[in-house]
């Protein structure tokens, strides 16, 4: 039985876009589920709805509206946590080419519904059909597809297209005797039905159940029932997911997010809980080590690792007052920008010695003293291994590590509190120091503690955070694909400070911040 992402994980993160599809699969589901609807200029866009009303929270009508006028409204903007609680998420209406040109490298199957919406009384059925099967075939994806639709004159022409295509019937508002007429009037080898018409209270099959597994069997159901719970959050449980796990005739059961399912669904052994408790370190697991090699930052445990930056004590010059002076003043700039050796900048942090093999999901509490511009902290995974262990303040350029920059050692995947912008996902694909790539910060920035984590499965990895100021839940903040990181990648956990430009005037500085930051109950879980 296959777990399906239903809309991506849309618990986490707005339903439909790129990082909730890619970070449900580097979460583990099997299958991707998105619908497709067409624009008013015959585009393909990935949406449920056919208006756009709750997810902007504007009025709109996708069929009478252009794909430019669409990019004008944040699909974002309704999104919420399961407690109800908002904050500000900025998502892009995607088109279906775009999707799958990005989707079809992680080898997922795929399940995709032709909304009605865009076919019936439309006059534009043809348009609709072609252009979506045309768009799997272009991209590779039809043998690993599956295609449904509430309107079975959609399946019917998809199915005259390209014969080879698998459909699935679809029309949970009828009875289960009318399912199974459409079914059978379809010609579909596959179903989509709701899970409790399926499975009743006691974990048993009802008689529908028993009658689509008994059609299965006779060859007239030969993909299977496609099933989703139709309830808020839609979410199988564990004893459904025991219940039908061996039945052969359901194809799969969907959810809305795989981080609640992930636990009995998905193979996995706690590798490492680590509190960091005490002040002893265990430098067969953990290694400390410095960014820079200045005086001002010291790292340590004492009930956890702290980064501790003292204040920049740095004479502030005097504005140059001649040519010369000037000059000299810029060539500095230049050399301290040569050789990444500023003053200013400060941080360290602790490293993974023996480092993770395959999937895994990491998590860590942190804490910070404040926040603001030029400070920031993150967890993130690399190709190279930690250095030696630092147990004290670097006296020599040769104590540093480009291990413990956040900047340095190139290529990583990580997730960040940045600044008092928010949390984001961060990246660099390949060996320039300065070649680094972020995601949009998201949430409450101001926040001085909260929980990272980042998932990898195979060459996808996806960041979140959670705190107790407007994440409750596990929110994502950014999947991507990096196949330049090793299967065996190690772990960092770091924290940092610098001067920055003011976008206001860049002759200008922000104040150089002292801070400390503390990572404690560190924890990854490995998958088989």
């Amino acid at each position: 039985m296959r777990i399906v992402a239903h809309r991506g994980n849309r618990l986490h993160v707005p339903e439909n876009t790129r990082i909730a599809l890619l970070s449900a699969y580097a979460a583990g589901a099997d299958v991707l589920e998105l619908d497709v609807q067409l624009t008013k200029d015959g585009y393909l866009v990935v949406s449920h709805d056919g208006t756009i009303d709750r997810l902007t929270g504007q009025p709109g009508t996708i069929l009478e509206m252009t794909l430019g006028e669409l990019r004008q409204h944040n699909f974002g903007a309704t999104f919420a946590l399961r407690d109800g609680s908002k904050y500000p998420y900025r998502a892009q209406l995607e088109t279906l080419p775009d999707l799958l040109s990005l989707l079809a490298p992680c080898g997922a199957l795929l399940l995709v519904e032709l909304k009605h919406d865009s076919s019936l009384n439309t006059g534009r059925r043809e348009e609709f059909v072609e252009k979506a099967v045309r768009a799997l075939i272009e991209e590779g994806v039809t043998d690993r597809t599956v295609l449904y639709s509430k309107d079975p004159l959609n399946l019917r022409l998809a199915g005259q297209l390209l014969p080879t295509l698998r459909l699935a019937a679809f029309d949970w508002e009828l009875t289960p005797e009318q399912q199974i007429a459409l079914l059978l009037e379809v010609g579909a080898p596959g179903l989509v039905t709701e899970l409790s018409s399926v499975l009743n209270g006691n974990s048993g099959l009802t008689v529908f159940g028993e009658k689509l597994k008994q059609l299965h069997a006779d060859g007239n159901l030969p993909l299977g029932a496609i099933l989703y719970p139709h309830r808020k959050p839609g979410v199988f449980t564990q004893s459904e997911f025991d219940a039908l796990r061996n039945e052969d005739f359901v194809w799969s059961v969907s959810t809305d997010s795989m981080l609640d399912v992930g636990r009995f669904v998905r193979p996995d052994w706690k590798w490492i809980e680590e509190s960091f408790a005490g002040n002893e370190v265990n430098r067969q697991f953990w290694s400390f080590g410095y960014a820079k090699a200045n005086k001002y930052c010291h790292v340590f445990q004492d009930e956890g690792i702290h980064i501790k930056i003292a204040p920049y004590d740095g004479q502030p010059e005097p504005p140059p007052t001649s040519a010369l002076e000037r000059e000299v003043r810029g060539l500095k700039e230049q050399m301290w920008f040569a050789l990444k050796d500023w003053p200013f900048y400060s941080g360290g942090g602790v490293g993974l010695v023996p480092g993770i093999s395959g999937d895994f999901r990491a998590e860590v509490d942190y804490t910070v003293q404040q926040v603001g511009q030029a400070t920031t902290l993150e967890m993130a995974v690399l190709n190279v291994d930690p250095g030696a262990h630092q147990a004290k303040v670097p006296s020599s350029f040769r104590a540093k590590d480009s291990f413990y920059d956040p900047h340095g050692a190139p290529p990583y995947v990580g997730v960040e509190h940045d600044e008092d912008d928010g949390y984001r996902i961060n990246w660099n694909l390949g060996s320039e120091y300065d070649s680094n790539q972020y995601g949009s910060p998201r949430g409450n920035g101001k926040a001085l503690s909260g929980r990272l984590r980042l998932e990898r499965r195979g060459a996808h990895f996806a960041a979140y955070y959670r705190n107790s100021t407007d994440a409750p839940d596990w929110v994502c903040v950014g999947a991507v694909r990096n196949e330049s990181l090793n299967r065996h990648v190690y772990l960092r956990c770091v924290g940092k400070r610098w001067r920055q430009e003011r976008e206001d005037d860049p002759s200008l500085y922000y104040p150089i911040l002292a801070n400390e930051f503390v990572f404690r109950n560190l924890t990854i879980t490995r998958f088989q």
